[in-house]
C-alpha cells in the first residue's frame, strides 16, 4: 500500500487519486518522473561537458595523438572556430568601417561648410552571420573533400565524423588563436602598424596549422594507389579552391554594401 501525500491514508498501487481527500495521485508520479529525467539529462550534459574539455585540453598538448571522443566532438570545436573567427572579423571591420565614416562625414563637412547628415554603421550582426557560414561550411567542404580523396587514392574505410574528429583534433590550436583575434578585436582601437601585424601573424599561424594538418591524414595513410605526395597535392589544391570560392562570394556579397556606403558619404 502506498500513502496518500496530502493526507496520508493508505492508496492503492496505481490508484490515479485518493479515496480519502481525492488527491490527484497521478500527477505526483508524473512529477517525479520529470524531475528525474531532467536530473539524468543535466548530468548527461555536464558529463559530456567534461569529457569535451578534456579531449579539447588534450588535442591542445598533444594533437597527433588523436583520441577516441564522441562523434560530434570535431564538428564542435569547427563551429567554435568559427564563431571566434566571426566576431573577431565583425569587430574590426566594424570599428574600421566606423572610423572611416566618421573621417568621410568631417572632411564633407569641411568642405561643403554644411554639417552632414549622420550615417549609421552599417556593419552588424549579418557580418558575423555570413563570416561564421562561411568559415564553417568551407571547414566541412574541406573535410568532405579530404574523405573523398582518401578513398579514392586509398583503402580507408573511415567515415566524415571520424575524419573531422581527426582533422579538428590535429588543428584544434585553431581555437586558441582565434581566441587570440577575438580578443585582439575587443581591446584594439584602430587599424594600427602593430595591430595589422598581429593579425596578419595570427592568421598566418591559422593556416599553417590548418594545412599541416590536412595534409598529416594524407601522409599517415598506410597505402595510397599513388604516392602520398601527389594525393597531398590533390588536397592542398582543393583546398585553395575552396577558400578562393568562399572568399570570392563573401566579397561579391558586400561589394554592394560598400559600394552605397560611399555614394551616401560622397
Amino acid at each position: 500500500m502506498n500513502k496518500c501525500p496530502n493526507c496520508g491514508s493508505d492508496t492503492k498501487e496505481g490508484a490515479k487519486f485518493c479515496t480519502t481527500c481525492g488527491y490527484q495521485l497521478i500527477r505526483e508520479n508524473v512529477d517525479n518522473t520529470t524531475k528525474t529525467k531532467q536530473t539524468v539529462n543535466t548530468d548527461k550534459m555536464k558529463e559530456v561537458s567534461m569529457n569535451y574539455w578534456n579531449w579539447l585540453v588534450s588535442s591542445w598538448k598533444h594533437p597527433f595523438k588523436v583520441e577516441d571522443s564522441e562523434k560530434y566532438f570535431g564538428l564542435v570545436t569547427l563551429a567554435i572556430e568559427s564563431i571566434f573567427f566571426a566576431l573577431s572579423v565583425m569587430i574590426l571591420v566594424r570599428k574600421i568601417v566606423g572610423t572611416f565614416v566618421e573621417n568621410s562625414s568631417s572632411i564633407t563637412s569641411f568642405f561643403s561648410g554644411e554639417t552632414s547628415s549622420s550615417t549609421s554603421n552599417p556593419v552588424g550582426f549579418n557580418v558575423f552571420i555570413v563570416f561564421f557560414l562561411a568559415t564553417f561550411l568551407a571547414s566541412l567542404v574541406i573535410i568532405g573533400i579530404i574523405l573523398l580523396v582518401e578513398k579514392g587514392f586509398s583503402n580507408s574505410n573511415r567515415n566524415y565524423l571520424n575524419l573531422a574528429n581527426e582533422v579538428a583534433h590535429k588543428t584544434s590550436s585553431v581555437v586558441l588563436l582565434n581566441a587570440v583575434l577575438f580578443v585582439h578585436s575587443l581591446i584594439v582601437s584602430n587599424a594600427s602598424a602593430n595591430s595589422v601585424v598581429l593579425i596578419d601573424v595570427v592568421l598566418g599561424l591559422i593556416s599553417m596549422i590548418w594545412i599541416i594538418g590536412i595534409l598529416s591524414v594524407v601522409f599517415e595513410l598506410e597505402e595510397t594507389k599513388i604516392d602520398k605526395i601527389y594525393v597531398g597535392l590533390v588536397i592542398y589544391i582543393a583546398h585553395m579552391i575552396v577558400i578562393a570560392i568562399t572568399g570570392w562570394i563573401v566579397i561579391n556579397h558586400y561589394t554592394s554594401l560598400l559600394t552605397d556606403l560611399i555614394s551616401k558619404l560622397i
